[in-house]
């Protein structure tokens, strides 16, 4: 299975440590362009984020991460997409800036692959899942009434049809199923889900939970 990669997993897994699980997995993981860009290029210029860029990097330029071109006609889906996105909500007049273009490319990447995208931020899962609740999501962040543009996100779910989203969440937890995480350690996997949520995977300590009851071994 060939998997599109946004950003934010990437930074997840290389800074818990465990970007390595991308090695042990059967899956091939793709990334467009602009992933490349907002994973290594823009974080080398900060000294909080450079290690983690560096990691990413390593695995990039070895091959383990592919690379992937969308082509002139994708890099006009994902043009469109970010457009459509950075305009569907709107608050006191102006639309609200919701998604990266590398949430687009990586979208629209999968699309050309396998239909399978790793994403860990809520937003963009939440725009091609739900939007209505994205909207109500975006007014607790903002504490401001939002209009929905339900045309544009209509258009927007029909570009992301029936994408499969996997989180870096998944990718751990399927690990330890496989018995490629510490051969069956439980503590190990639920330590392991807590630092991908901290690191900014979108999953609730309810999912943790949820995920750990159901665990084998």
């Amino acid at each position: 299975m060939r998997i599109a990669v946004d950003t934010g997993p990437l930074i997840s897994l290389s800074s818990t440590c465990l970007l390595w699980l991308l090695d042990k997995l059967s899956f091939d993981f793709y990334v467009p362009p602009a992933v490349v860009d907002e994973s290594y290029r823009a974080p080398m210029h900060t000294k909080q984020y450079r290690f983690s860029a560096l990691r990413i990097h390593k695995y990039v330029t070895e091959g383990r991460l592919k690379t992937r071109d969308l082509g002139k006609d994708g890099a006009k889906l994902a043009e469109e997409f970010t457009r459509l996105a950075n305009s569907a909500y709107v608050a006191r007049h102006r639309p609200l800036r919701i998604i990266q273009r590398g949430e687009a490319e990586a979208i629209i990447l999968s699309k050309q692959l396998d239909n399978v995208l790793l994403v860990d931020e809520r937003t963009i899962r939440l725009l091609i899942e739900d939007p209505e609740e994205l909207k109500y999501l975006l007014e607790r962040r903002t504490g401001q009434n939002i209009r929905h543009n339900k045309d544009l996100t209509d258009r927007i779910q029909e570009m992301a049809g029936d994408v499969l989203m996997l989180r870096s969440a998944d990718l751990v937890a399927y690990a330890y199923e496989e018995g490629i995480l510490d051969g069956g350690n439980k503590d190990l996997v639920e330590a392991a889900l807590y630092a991908l949520k901290y690191a900014g995977c979108a999953i609730s300590e309810q999912e943790i939970q949820d995920y750990i009851s159901k665990l084998g071994r």
